[in-house]
């Protein structure tokens, strides 16, 4: 079967190059060819190409081959060339090599000529099939690089041995690792997570992918320990990376920041939960209010009568009872309230001086002490009686968690566009078993508490645009609120 091969030859005379032609058309070659013998001409055919090989003849001396070269080569052409010369010197052959050209061929010895061709034919094909797949390579590459780097998950991608060889940039945004930070370390440098629940380091799934070859996904309540020592809960999921054969050769995995999403879902719990107290309140005050009043009124009554005088003790132990169920009822009536009160701008410092008497006498009584450290800041939007009950019920928990001689301290300051309110008490902390569960309707550790405070302080936070932040350890617990 005739091979066809694009020849661009460079020559004076078409008698000589016919015989290299015939000679090739004799060896299985189909030829498609243009001579030509001027400089102007070589120029416009190289680029009316392509071609597959150059052939020169120099022997008439019209073509000076070194010109013929640098023409070639400053076309920016990469293609064989074949120079055939009557008479070819080892100078002019090591120069020749030089600027690329393997084979020098002597008209005399045309047996050379064609296994030459076809060497030169078959390194080039080979040559430019090398050149196509790195740019298929690469262009894939890249495709790749852009289409993870584009997608709005947290990509990361390691080697079999757990080193990272890909981080996107949504991945760099959540870690604060950067690419050059993190490429080339080992995942654990990178992806530090931690169980939310018992704050346990735990396991990055890339080494269970490894030997097992499934697709895992990380467990709930997931944390990240990002490089500035931040924590984030994420949702994250690896996958094993296959070659053509089915082995392994990486992980990726894909995760993303899902802080806001579960921030925004414990609100819906509360809210939901604020709607079903709300209920039950509008029927406990209707139904149990008026007929424990009147209980309470027979029961003082009976205490001032002598003939039950030996019962006194009785009867005010029942009345106090009642004073309890009516406070628990009165809370609930607080978050029965709905009625829509608009927020005006004001400054805490001056609400917390219209109550600091109040709190300072509730401490004296209780051989304790209330220490004000109001800092400056700025004027907020918040409803004022909202922000006394939440001060007044914080400031209350810190001087019952406080031992006598003790007492809480009140601060106000203003940090990162926020201004904070914060409570702290020198009592002995809270379980860390007990912190989630803070805001929730009737749990409390008090003896006779109804565990509607921190439930009230949670919900007045929440109409006022604040949220509430806890630092407990064994010396004391400090209750923040920061306004936004």
């Amino acid at each position: 079967m005739d091979l066809s091969l694009r020849i661009l030859v460079v020559e004076e005379s078409e008698t000589d190059s016919m015989l290299a032609l015939k000679a090739l058309h004799s060896n299985g070659y189909h030829q498609i060819y243009k001579r030509v013998d001027a400089v102007e001409d070589l120029i416009l055919a190289l680029k009316d190409g392509p071609w597959d090989i150059i052939i020169v003849d120099i022997s008439r001396k019209q073509f000076d081959e070194q010109s013929v070269l640098r023409i070639i080569k400053e076309s920016g052409i990469d293609i064989p060339c074949l120079i055939l010369s009557e008479r070819i010197g080892e100078e002019r052959r090591v120069r020749t090599i030089k600027d690329g050209v393997n084979n020098n061929i002597h008209e005399d010895s045309l047996n050379e000529f064609i296994p030459s061709v076809r060497s030169e034919v078959h390194d080039a094909l080979l040559s430019n099939m090398h050149k196509q797949a790195e740019k298929d390579f690469r262009e894939q590459k890249e495709w790749f690089r852009v289409t993870l780097s584009s997608i709005g998950d947290a990509v990361i991608t390691t080697d079999v041995n757990s080193i990272v060889t890909f981080v996107n940039p949504v991945a760099e945004q959540i870690t604060g690792y950067s690419q050059a930070e993190a490429i080339g370390k080992p995942i654990s440098h990178v992806f530090r997570i931690f169980n939310e629940i018992n704050l346990e380091p735990a396991e990055i799934p890339v080494d269970r992918v490894i030997r097992d070859g499934f697709i895992i996904g990380l467990a709930n309540h997931t944390g990240l320990v990002t490089k500035e020592g931040e924590t984030r809960s994420i949702a994250d999921s690896a996958a094993p990376i296959r070659n053509d054969d089915g082995s392994i050769i990486g992980v990726v995995m894909v995760f993303r920041d899902i802080t806001e999403t579960k921030r925004l879902e414990e609100n819906m719990a509360r809210l939901d939960k604020l709607n079903v107290v709300g209920q039950m309140a509008a029927g406990i005050a209707h139904e149990i209010r008026n007929p424990m009043s009147t209980v309470r009124g027979f029961l003082q009554l009976l205490s001032i009568n002598k003939e039950f005088h030996d019962y006194t003790s009785y009867f005010e132990t029942m009345v106090e009872e009642l004073d309890r169920a009516n406070t628990i009822i009165s809370g609930f009536l607080t978050m029965a309230k709905d009625k829509a009160i608009e927020a005006a701008e004001a400054n805490l410092n001056n609400i917390i001086g219209s109550i600091a008497p109040l709190i300072q006498a509730e401490a004296i009584m209780h051989n304790k002490y209330v220490k004000l450290e109001l800092g400056e800041i700025p004027n907020v939007m918040l409803i004022e009686n909202d922000i006394r009950q939440l001060t007044l019920n914080l400031v209350r928990n810190g001087l019952e968690a406080s031992a006598e001689g003790d007492g809480a301290i009140i601060r106000t300051f203003a940090a990162e566009n926020k201004v904070v309110l914060s409570v702290q008490d020198n009592g002995k902390g809270i379980n860390k078993d007990l912190l989630e569960k803070l805001g929730t309707p009737f749990l409390t550790t008090k003896e006779n508490g109804t565990g509607l405070g921190l439930f009230i302080c949670y919900n007045l936070a929440e109409k006022n645009n604040a949220s509430i932040e806890i630092d407990t350890s064994d010396n004391g617990t400090t209750f923040s609120v920061l306004f936004r």
